[in-house]
């Protein structure tokens, strides 16, 4: 894994889930590595894939968003980046590739791709598939 995708892996957790404290980041985190591994992919170019994770590859609010050096969570958002780097990070979710936020969602409506996947486990707001 390059630097990049370790700076990839801690910027996307931190915006997508830095809310969720660290059980939140590291399960965004798992969903970059299993991604990575089903596809062959770097997890920057996961990461960076248009329309995957809203915080990085589409306009809004979070895609704006760099942390302070003496964030709390953006410490633990290198952390998590780190030990998946390492390959030690556990797989919390179940193997998931996917998940959303009901909060997020217009109305609290499942996306549309929900219904063809097998939903794994919810941590901090966010519900995972595979």
């Amino acid at each position: 894994m390059t630097t990049q995708d370790e700076a990839l892996i801690a910027i996307t957790v931190y915006r997508e889930n830095r809310g969720g404290g660290y059980q939140g980041m590291q399960s965004v985190a798992n969903v970059i590595q299993n991604r990575s591994a089903k596809s062959g992919q770097s997890p920057y170019t996961v990461c960076t894939r248009h329309a995957q994770f809203s915080s990085i590859s589409m306009p809004g609010p979070e895609s704006y968003l760099w942390p302070a050096e003496t964030d709390p969570q953006w410490q633990t958002a290198l952390g998590i980046a780190a030990a998946a780097a390492g390959g030690t990070l556990a797989d919390l979710t179940g193997g998931a590739t996917s998940y959303y936020a009901p909060g997020g969602m217009s109305g609290g409506q499942a996306p549309s791709w929900a219904a063809s996947m097998t939903k794994t486990v919810t941590i901090s707001n966010q519900i995972f598939f595979k």
